[in-house]
């Protein structure tokens, strides 16, 4: 059963019920569930500490996100129940105010946050930490679905919660203002769900708008990451027919790195648009309760939001991923002339061959780039400004693809491109074949291959082929 799975499980106990954490084994024991109805809808005792709120108001987090609200205005919750420890990504990635914003990594995908009790409230207000301080603090942020604790005092407020990585240490930190009971570990926090106040269908709303947002920005997401993909595959997969057919395997075997490039991020598109769809599973079955006044409505009701805390999380995690492999197929930004500081490759082998059709290859520096113009190719060479030194360019029709090298290898200039084959026919380039090298790194040296060996960045082999590739 998986993290998330084990946090919808638990919150499937009866509503009389609930679990704790038992320290020594850190597992999910049964215990009664705190309960404090009768503080629903009063107001929040808590001081401020000085701009606290304002800092909030005005980046419109934690939460949503997407939405300016009032915090610690008003009770929220009443009751909250022990689901896991954990060491929590949004602890250490999440927080975009703290002592950790440095490591935020949220912004581009949910812009959520976590909420710090001591960074809000008032120092002479703050007490000594218990589960309970942490819930009233925490119970009165809006958006909000759980609450950690982590060394035994430090508390924060979180709309999900995500375990990653971590070491064998247990939620052994015993709470300093209540001994007997456990505030999470060193590296790890005691996560606790908060249950909702009678405001079911308001929350629901906000839950569902949410993953409905985080939906569509998944569904443009896997669209263009597939698009690129489907270039990528059926670029490489020309290339490959065509160069391996002359005998160049270098072209040959870039255009195979093409395509397994292309087959992980359409996978990884895949995932994504799987857990979009999950997304959207929920949102329908939000969309479909009726009759909040009804005590079984509301206990679904409370279950959707739970499973939808789940699959946002799980949204988050995989559009991070997809996110980052996209960056690597298409990335950005393209600087306007980038590629006048790129001369032919042929420059400093043989300047009689430099308009000729090239193929290169080499150490690779990142992974192949589709759609990008020779400006584009050029700006992701600059970007690996101590290691990139040249790069292949492929385009055919408005298709395009690249290779970055950290240094050349192997290569074929075509020399037969465009010279006539029989009566009346030229054997003309099907689609260019560039290979540029940087001038900063090779101007006034050479890269024509050296028996020798004592050329270190020069070619170890290039081939003239008196013909064309088709």
């Amino acid at each position: 059963m998986t993290n998330f799975n084990r946090v919808v499980a638990l919150a499937l106990l009866a509503s009389s019920a609930s679990a704790h954490l038992d320290a020594s084994h850190e597992r999910i024991v049964a215990s009664p569930m705190s309960m404090f109805s009768q503080d629903c809808g009063t107001d929040s005792t808590f001081h401020l500490a000085p701009g606290a709120a304002s800092l909030l108001q005005q980046h419109n987090v934690p939460g949503a996100g997407v939405a300016a609200f009032e915090p610690f205005k008003k009770v929220l919750k009443d009751g909250f129940l022990a689901v896991d420890c954990v060491k929590d990504y949004m602890y250490y990635r999440g927080d975009k105010f703290g002592s950790n914003k440095h490591d935020y990594k949220l912004g581009p995908v949910s812009n959520v946050s976590i909420v710090h009790y001591d960074a809000f409230v008032a120092k002479e207000d703050q007490v000594e930490m218990t589960q309970k301080v942490c819930f009233e603090f925490c119970r009165t942020v809006p958006n909000m679905g759980f609450f950690g604790l982590v060394n035994g005092r430090g508390c924060y407020c979180t709309p999900y919660f995500k375990p990653m990585e971590s070491d064998s240490s247990q939620c052994d930190a015993v709470c300093e203002g209540e001994k007997t009971t456990m505030c999470g570990g060193k590296s790890k926090s005691s996560v606790f769900a908060m249950h909702m106040c009678a405001s079911t269908e308001a929350d629901l709303g906000t839950s569902s708008d949410a993953a409905s947002a985080l939906k569509a920005d998944m569904d443009a997401k896997v669209k263009a990451a597939k698009g690129l993909s489907t270039d990528m595959q059926n670029l490489g997969a020309k290339l490959q027919k065509s160069f391996g057919a002359v005998g160049d395997s270098g072209a040959a075997g870039l255009s195979q790195e093409a395509k397994g490039f292309a087959g992980t991020l359409v996978h990884k598109a895949e995932d994504a648009e799987e857990a979009a769809g999950k997304l959207g599973s929920l949102v329908k079955a939000a969309s479909g309760l009726k009759g909040f006044s009804d005590p079984e409505t509301v206990t679904k009701a409370e279950r959707t939001m739970e499973d939808i805390d789940a699959a946002v999380a799980a949204g988050v995690a995989v559009t991070d991923a997809l996110d980052k492999l996209t960056a690597l197929a298409s990335p950005s930004p393209t600087t306007a002339g980038a590629a006048k500081q790129y001369y032919p490759v042929m420059n400093f082998v043989d300047k009689e061959f430099n308009g000729v059709p090239a193929t290169c290859s080499g150490a690779a520096v990142a992974e192949p780039i589709v759609g990008e113009s020779e400006d584009g190719c050029a700006s992701a060479c600059d970007a690996h400004i101590h290691s990139c030194v040249g790069f292949q360019y492929f385009k055919d029709g408005d298709k395009q693809l690249c290779f970055l090298f950290a240094k050349f290898s192997t290569g074929f200039y075509y020399t037969g491109c465009g010279k006539k084959a029989s009566f009346l026919q030229e054997a003309a380039a099907p689609f260019d074949a560039k290979c540029y090298a940087k001038l900063s790194k090779f101007e006034g040296t050479t890269l024509k291959p050296n028996p020798s060996g004592k050329c270190e960045q020069c070619f170890t082999k290039l081939t003239k082929a008196d013909r064309c590739y088709k």
